[in-house]
């Protein structure tokens, strides 16, 4: 055993993975009884699991994972997703101003990982996108007032797209891209910035733009992206180029559903089609870093992919009125079961690392 292997896992990541994998779950309980997969009779569900679901992920979980994966890579600011991930029980417990402060300072300490790591190592176009998510993150915290849905959904939704395009970008260096390209990539994340702050003023204006926006990234990816030249790779760097794939078409379906009027439908097709395609496809990547855990390739890792992607489609008919009291529970259900054999199977697949 090497002596990477050996040494202790930091404490923040020791404490704020826990916290992540609770916000997780109490996001999905109140996402179930929403949808009538939950009696609404289960007392042991916070009320405000089901007001702050979408928060819940959002803030709870997805946050503090990028940022725990940040500070891993740093090698430290482990306080930042600590104080993301200890935001969600805050909220829970009633304390909504506590958990705002609490998720603002994680977006500002994130933005300094951020800004230290271009301080200390080198400045890159990919690291100026990943820290500019940040800037949405705070916006979506501002946003937590009544009247303000669609600016929270959208800047939610800015941070995890810019930080994803951000981290994709830096793969593109392997690939010769044409100046019109690159010329394009630039005003679609100026343009996707510039929508997250006009949100807060003008939401109406930034609806009309946000969906085209989000189109036209989504082909940009699938057209430009280095997954296209490795899905049919073996092993991982193929599992992972296929979630990719899949996820920006969930992301340019979710656009076209926010045009056609589909607001709701739109932002499902986009959390849990795209962003979780993004995790179920990096998770392979993240578990080294964060648990120095290895997993064993299998194709069976597709499979939570197909459960989450029939499961949006259940869920697109219900929301459409097709027998809706026993699509939605059942697509809610799906969604759960999807994360939790992805969580099985990688769990299943995980070993230590050897000699």
């Amino acid at each position: 055993m090497n002596a990477t292997a050996r040494r202790p896992l930091p404490t923040g990541l020791r404490l704020a993975l826990p916290l992540a994998l609770l916000n997780l779950l109490l996001a999905l309980a109140g996402g179930l009884q929403r949808l009538g997969g939950l009696p609404t009779s289960l007392s042991f569900i916070p009320q405000q699991a089901l007001q702050h679901h979408g928060m819940l992920m959002l803030g709870g979980f997805f946050a503090t994972l990028i940022s725990l994966e940040r500070a891993a890579a740093l090698g430290r600011g482990f306080a930042v997703p600590l104080t993301c991930g200890l935001a969600g029980p805050a909220l829970l417990a009633g304390q909504t101003g506590l958990a705002q402060g609490l998720w603002a300072a994680a977006a500002l300490g994130l933005l300094g990982l951020y800004l230290w790591a271009g301080h200390s190592r080198a400045w890159s176009l990919p690291l100026a996108i990943e820290a500019s998510a940040s800037l949405p993150l705070l916006l979506a915290v501002a946003a937590q007032t009544p009247g303000a849905d669609f600016a929270l959904r959208w800047n939610g939704s800015l941070f995890l797209l810019l930080t994803i395009a951000g981290e994709r970008r830096e793969l593109c260096r392997l690939l010769p891209l044409s100046a019109m390209a690159r010329r394009s990539f630039l005003m679609l994340w100026a343009a996707l910035l510039a929508t997250g702050a006009l949100s807060l003023w003008q939401p109406g204006l930034a609806a009309r733009l946000a969906w085209p926006l989000l189109l036209a990234l989504a082909l940009w990816l699938l057209l430009f992206d280095i997954a296209r030249h490795q899905w049919r790779a073996k092993a991982w760097a193929g599992h992972t180029a296929r979630c990719l794939l899949l996820g920006y078409a969930w992301a340019a379906a979710a656009a076209l559903a926010g045009l056609l009027g589909l607001p709701l439908l739109a932002w499902h097709w986009l959390w849990l089609g795209f962003v979780m395609a993004m995790v179920f496809g990096h998770a392979p990547i993240m578990l080294p870093a964060l648990l120095r855990l290895q997993p064993r390739y299998s194709p069976w890792a597709l499979a939570p992919l197909g459960l989450m992607a029939m499961s949006l489609l259940l869920r697109a008919l219900g929301q459409q009125g097709l027998a809706a009291s026993l699509l939605l529970p059942g697509a809610a259900w799906l969604h759960g079961l999807a994360l939790l054999a992805f969580a099985l199977l990688m769990a299943g697949l995980c070993r230590r690392p050897q000699r």
